[in-house]
């Protein structure tokens, strides 16, 4: 099996088991894309007919309004960017995601995909668990936004995601907490003077 896969069948079996019998349906529908920095995995106005897994690299989602990119995420190796609209009505996306480093991904077709949740409880059940992680994290996001200041959402943002700090620029990561660039430098310079007096 390819190394790729075999990394990609052992988080889908975190999420949800899959036996082999499972698995062998799923294997021949795999697909591996690879990205250049900068490239797209999904364009505005294209439909989104993969759901891509990150074996390596750094993504981000984002939307374009009135010329503003808007990011809403960050994904990292074990993790599966997506546009989930577009890819589960097989409409024309109104977001992007973008290579921020080389990357390698997983790919399995939307036809693929329902194949395996048409012919396997053990795939069905992973589908609804992946749909239950989504809904969850989509809630948090619009929490946070919500209901959290600027100076809190970066702080949180530091302790769930310190990953992101090393990988991701700062412009970037003010756009995600909703905020200006010029605030966030604010906000860490104001708590680097707070850290280094306690």
């Amino acid at each position: 099996m390819h190394t790729s896969f075999q990394i990609f069948r052992d988080v889908v079996n975190k999420i949800s088991p899959i036996g082999d019998k499972d698995w062998q349906l799923c294997e021949p529908g795999l697909g591996l894309t690879t990205l250049a920095k900068s490239a797209f995995f999904v364009e505005e106005g294209k439909i989104y007919r993969e759901i891509g897994f990150v074996v390596k690299g750094l993504l981000r989602s984002y939307y374009l309004v009135e010329g503003e990119e808007i990011n809403t995420a960050f994904f990292i190796e074990g993790q599966w960017p997506k546009a989930y609209h577009s890819f589960l009505t097989q409409t024309a996306s109104r977001q992007w995601i973008q290579a921020l480093e080389d990357s390698e991904l997983v790919t399995i077709s939307y036809k693929h995909l329902q194949y395996l949740f048409a012919n396997s409880p053990a795939w069905e059940r992973f589908g609804r668990i992946a749909t239950e992680n989504l809904y969850i994290a989509s809630q948090l996001r619009s929490e946070m936004l919500l209901l959290e200041k600027p100076a809190e959402r970066y702080i949180n943002l530091t302790k769930t995601h310190p990953h992101l700090l090393e990988r991701v620029p700062l412009y970037h990561l003010a756009s995600y907490i909703g905020i200006k660039q010029p605030s966030l430098s604010r906000i860490r310079k104001r708590l680097a003077k707070i850290n280094t007096t306690v």
